[in-house]
C-alpha cells in the first residue's frame, strides 16, 4: 500500500495535464464545402467550362468564315464573247435561223454576302447581242438589224465543289432595230430606212463553268451554254448559244 499510494497521487495530478493538452489542440471546423457534402458545385463548374469551350469554338468558326470571305482571291468581275444561233420570229410566220454574236459583262454581286454558300448563288449580266435577217427578192428586199441590250440578274446553283453550275435568269432591256427596204429597177435603186426601239424581256437557263487557270484562283475561264428567249413587242426570239471569256 505504501508503494501504491505515491503512484496513485502522480496519476491523479497528471490527468488534468493531459486534458489541458487536448484542449490546446485546434478543433477542425466543417464549413460544409467538401465534395461529399455538396456534390453540385463541381457539376456546375464542369457545365460552365463546357459552355465556355462551346462559345470559343463558335467564335473560332465565325472567324474562319470571315477570313474565308476576305481571303477569296476572286473579285467576281469579268466578261465574255457570245455567239450562237438566233431563231428569230419571222413576220411571215415560223422561225428565221440567223447567226448572232455579242458581248457580256458579268458581276458576281453575291460575293458581297459573307456567307460562303450564298456568295456563289447570285450574279448579273449586262448584255449586248446583234443579229440580222434579210428577206425578199433581188429586186425588193428588207434587211433587218437587231441590237438587244439587257440587264439580267441570275440565280446560280453550283454542282458541289466543282466549277460547274446551273443558272436561271430574268432580265429587262430594250431592242433597237432598223430595217432597210431596198427597191431595184432597171435605172435606179431606192433605199428606205425605218428604225425604232421596243421594250425587251429576257428569260432563260444555262450551264456555267468557272475553272481556275492559276493556282490562287484569281483568274478563271468563264464559259456558258445557254438557251434564252427575248420578247420584243409581239415577236418572240430564241437564242441558243454560249459564251467564252475570263472572270477575275
Amino acid at each position: 500500500m505504501r508503494k501504491l499510494l505515491p503512484l496513485l497521487v502522480c496519476v491523479a495530478f497528471s490527468t488534468p495535464a493531459f486534458a489541458a493538452g487536448d484542449d490546446d489542440e485546434v478543433i477542425p471546423y466543417d464549413d460544409g464545402s467538401s465534395d461529399d457534402d455538396n456534390p453540385v458545385k463541381p457539376k456546375k463548374k464542369k457545365k460552365r467550362r463546357a459552355e465556355e469551350v462551346r462559345e470559343e469554338d463558335e467564335e473560332e468558326k465565325e472567324g474562319e468564315e470571315l477570313l474565308g470571305n476576305t481571303d477569296d482571291p476572286n473579285v467576281g468581275i469579268g466578261g465574255d464573247f457570245m455567239s450562237g444561233v438566233a431563231l428569230l420570229d419571222s413576220s411571215k410566220g415560223g422561225l428565221d435561223p440567223r447567226y448572232y454574236f455579242g458581248l457580256r459583262f458579268t458581276w458576281e454581286f453575291g460575293r458581297l454576302i459573307p456567307d460562303e454558300y450564298l456568295r456563289e448563288m447570285f450574279f448579273a449580266d449586262v448584255v449586248w447581242t446583234y443579229a440580222a435577217s434579210k428577206d425578199g427578192t433581188n429586186q425588193v428586199n428588207v434587211d433587218t438589224h437587231l441590237h438587244d441590250f439587257t440587264f439580267a440578274p441570275a440565280f446560280n446553283l453550283r454542282f458541289g465543289k466543282s466549277p460547274m453550275s446551273f443558272y436561271a435568269q430574268l432580265g429587262i432591256g430594250f431592242d433597237y432595230s432598223y430595217s432597210v427596204l431596198q427597191i431595184k429597177n432597171a435605172d435606179t435603186t431606192s433605199n428606205i430606212t425605218l428604225g425604232g426601239t421596243k421594250f425587251l424581256f429576257q428569260y432563260g437557263v444555262g450551264i456555267r463553268g468557272r475553272p481556275a487557270i492559276i493556282a490562287s484562283g484569281a483568274v478563271r475561264i468563264q464559259f456558258r451554254i445557254e438557251l434564252m428567249r427575248f420578247i420584243r413587242g409581239y415577236m418572240h426570239d430564241m437564242y441558243l448559244g454560249g459564251g467564252l471569256g475570263l472572270i477575275f
